[in-house]
């Protein structure tokens, strides 16, 4: 009955504030029994979209927060701060005039009690930590999801119903949010994996919680072994959501058993970090932390990961080795395969089981490609995949394997014109470090699967152009051109193929060599020339394609079985004797 009373009460003033516009009637909320004022919020950002998305998710979450008003940048923020006197101040960061950064130092001044919440881009997380050291509660990434939003919302809500019940009371920084606290360090201790945390970020750390007391530290690098999803599962499903989940267990099992900090350093791999206080400590022992995370994750979910393990580094400044250690002993992963755990130390140590350099046959991958045979690809790939990871020596020799061979295709498609066609805007630099960065013979062979599928329907559609049977193309070049110096490679090179396919498949069609039919054309022309004109033996030579008379006549004497002055003069006796038959 009583909260029936205090609703319509709330009516009758909200129809009493449209009614009179000249009376500004506080938002208000029933709170058991007694009326209270709502929080309020500024809306900052350059972009007029924004702020009324925003505005609208504000006003949709219950009605337990007032938007106060919305400023254009820094500038217009201060203003209104002034003015409206609002608890929680949403602000973008990339403004003109005046950024967030800028707005949080002048208002941190003046408005001692004001609870920052920054907005950023996914490249602006520099930005955000400036904020943090700022002071700021929180940050939201662009897009803004309803949901998050009000995660965020309902925390200061609570924190500012503590200050109002325990107004003497501070709460320490980064104490009442841990979510936020281990993401922020997350990204600092991602700087501090590349060698570049300056004094500042160690301090925020510390301020943080994470002092890392022990001297010594250990880096994992923790991929998903993609083959353990079901593909439809996987692609339906967002890729990053799999890492969060692994980075998850990782941590509860880091908080269960060591010291350290877990967190998605990319779209491919979680990365951990451990505080230790010995040298001499395993984490690939079975039943140590490396062991135990990789079976409780597949235990829990019935996904597989594999675990690369660095030696133990001495100091902040051993952490970049440490995280490199990590990531080579994670590349023995094409040699050993997933589900498993890779110490550094005893792969750089172990026997090579390869038997010297290995000898990889191109020879029908060749033939497919020049060839056009785009359903042989896939399987000679993956074959080829297999045969090279089981007997090389290193993952290093397999990556060098495969860039000879993009190498190799990428020469091939400069050679016929097809290399943009092939690969677009990227730069073959680029395609060979993303290759060199597989760690899986899956995706090893799935990567290059789709480069070979596609170089080979480029080779085959460039083809189509210019003629659709490359060996009758190549016999009437010849014919056209026989006498000029030609090559094997010119000729091959005019029908699109690869110089050493061309000559297989050349001497498959016809039953000759190309230097046979490119002989038999000239010695053809050679012998009409000597039938019927008076021209110069040498004359007939250069106008055949023969560099000089000496080779001409040695080759047409192993030809017609005399020379080139015999034959002219047995064609002329036999003329003869035909005119005086006719005679």
């Amino acid at each position: 009955m009583a909260m029936n009373m205090v609703f319509r009460w709330r009516v009758c003033l909200i129809r009493a504030s449209r009614q009179c516009s000249s009376c500004r009637l506080l938002p208000i909320r029933a709170e058991q029994g007694r009326m209270t004022e709502l929080p309020k919020i500024l809306i900052v950002d350059d972009e007029s979209v924004f702020r009324k998305g925003l505005r609208k998710m504000i006003t949709s979450l219950e009605g337990n927060w007032e938007v106060v008003g919305e400023a254009t940048d820094g500038y217009d923020a201060l203003d209104k701060l002034a003015e409206l006197s609002p608890e929680v101040l949403l602000t973008d960061i990339r403004m003109p005039r005046m950024d967030g950064i800028q707005l949080q130092q002048m208002a941190g001044g003046r408005f001692k009690d004001l609870m920052t919440v920054v907005v950023s881009g996914y490249d602006e997380f520099a930005y955000v930590q400036q904020s943090m050291r700022q002071g700021a509660k929180d940050y939201l990434m662009k897009p803004v999801e309803r949901q998050e939003l009000g995660r965020v919302l309902e925390r200061l809500g609570r924190e500012l119903a503590e200050r109002k019940a325990h107004p003497a009371r501070k709460e320490e920084l980064w104490q009442v949010q841990p979510v936020l606290k281990r993401h922020v360090a997350g990204h600092l201790i991602e700087s501090l994996l590349k060698g570049k945390t300056e004094d500042s970020d160690l301090q925020l750390l510390r301020e943080m919680g994470f002092a890392f007391g022990h001297p010594y530290f250990i880096c994992m690098v923790i991929k998903l072994d993609k083959h353990s999803v079901e593909k439809e599962r996987y692609q339906r499903g967002d890729a990053s959501l799999f890492l969060l989940y692994i980075q998850q267990v990782v941590q509860e099992m880091i908080d269960r058993h060591a010291t350290g900090i877990s967190f998605v350093l990319s779209d491919t791999e979680v990365v951990a970090l451990l505080n230790i206080a010995e040298l001499q400590h395993s984490l690939s022992a079975p039943g140590a932390l490396g062991d135990l995370i990789r079976r409780q994750i597949r235990s829990l979910s019935n996904l597989t990961v594999t675990i690369g393990v660095s030696n133990p580094a001495e100091g902040l400044p051993g952490i970049p080795k440490a995280y490199n250690e990590a990531g080579i002993a994670l590349l023995y992963r094409l040699i050993e395969g997933g589900d498993k755990l890779l110490d550094y130390a005893k792969m750089t140590e172990r026997p090579h089981s390869g038997s010297g350099p290995l000898k990889w046959s191109w020879e029908m991958l060749e033939k497919s490609i020049t060839g056009g045979r785009v359903a042989s690809i896939g399987p000679i790939v993956e074959h080829m995949i297999e045969e090279l990871c089981s007997m090389a020596e290193s993952p290093e020799s397999i990556h060098q394997q495969i860039c000879k061979l993009l190498l190799y295709y990428y020469e091939l498609s400069e050679e016929l014109n097809v290399t943009e066609s092939w690969l677009g805007s990227k730069d073959i630099r680029k395609v060979l470090f993303d290759v060199c960065s597989l760690s899986s013979r899956q995706e090893l062979a799935e990567k290059c699967r789709g480069l070979l599928l596609t170089l080979t329907g480029c080779i085959a559609k460039s083809r189509e152009v210019k003629d659709l049977d490359p060996v009758a193309a190549a016999q009437r070049y010849i014919s056209q051109h026989y006498d000029h110096p030609l090559s094997l490679k010119e000729v091959a090179d005019e029908v699109y193929l690869n110089p050493a396919y061309f000559s297989n498949l050349f001497k498959q069609r016809t039953g000759v060599t190309f230097i046979e039919f490119l002989t038999h054309i000239r010695m053809e022309e050679a012998r009409k020339k000597l039938a019927f004109t008076d021209d110069k033996i040498s004359r007939i030579a250069e106008e055949t394609g023969f560099g000089n008379v000496r080779h001409f006549n040695r080759v047409f004497k192993n030809c017609c079985g005399l020379s080139p002055k015999e034959y002219r003069d047995s064609t002329r006796n036999v003329q003869a004797a035909l005119i005086d038959r006719k005679d």
